[in-house]
């Protein structure tokens, strides 16, 4: 079946270009390692509510970055004195984002278009330069764009398919939540 093989093809490419050879990219930046930070504190001290930074509470960003960090950073029973946060468990939430992003693109696009238009839509939001740097990054920003997309498909599923759905309208507020949860107030743009 061509659409399996597209499929797969799609989600092999969306794997490199999004997280394969991150471990050997380049070191982390300012923003960055903030966001590392607040989540090595939150590991240790437990307090998930309000990431710190230092001694100083973070409440100029929203926390979901952050949160995906410490989850995505979680070892339980690791030694004492390792260090809880390394440049690849910043940067994996957003590379699983870039590469969530490739595949909400091409059901969209398959929903809208056809799928063989979807799957092209899926091949070019994996090449695309912006995919491939963000994903990369253990800023918030990949993981907005996954969760407004998401939106955005899941909306056009609930309310304006041919076969309307309330569970996709569920969805569609949730994946809303998540990205206004990620950097508000943007989503609402």
């Amino acid at each position: 079946d061509h659409g399996l093989f597209g499929l797969i093809a799609l989600i092999t490419m969306s794997v490199l270009t999004c997280l394969v050879g991150m471990h050997e990219g380049p070191p982390m930046g300012d923003h960055e390692c903030i966001n590392a930070l607040a989540a090595r504190n939150a590991l240790q001290s437990g307090d998930w509510l309000i990431p710190y930074v230092n001694d100083t509470p973070r409440i100029s960003k929203m926390p979901l970055g952050i949160w995906l960090i410490g989850a995505a950073s979680y070892r339980p029973g690791a030694p004492e004195g390792s260090p809880p946060v390394t440049p690849f468990s910043a940067r994996l939430p957003s590379a699983l984002a870039g590469i969530g992003t490739v595949l909400v693109v091409a059901w969209l696009g398959s929903m809208l278009y056809g799928r063989r238009a979807g799957l092209i839509g899926g091949f070019i939001a994996a090449g695309c330069v912006a995919t491939i740097m963000y994903a990369r990054n253990a800023q918030v920003d990949m993981v907005l764009t996954f969760f407004t997309t998401l939106a955005f498909a899941c909306f056009w599923r609930g309310a304006m398919h041919e076969n309307p759905s309330r569970g996709f309208m569920a969805a569609f507020y949730l994946a809303f939540a998540m990205a206004m949860m990620a950097k508000a107030p943007l989503p609402l743009a």
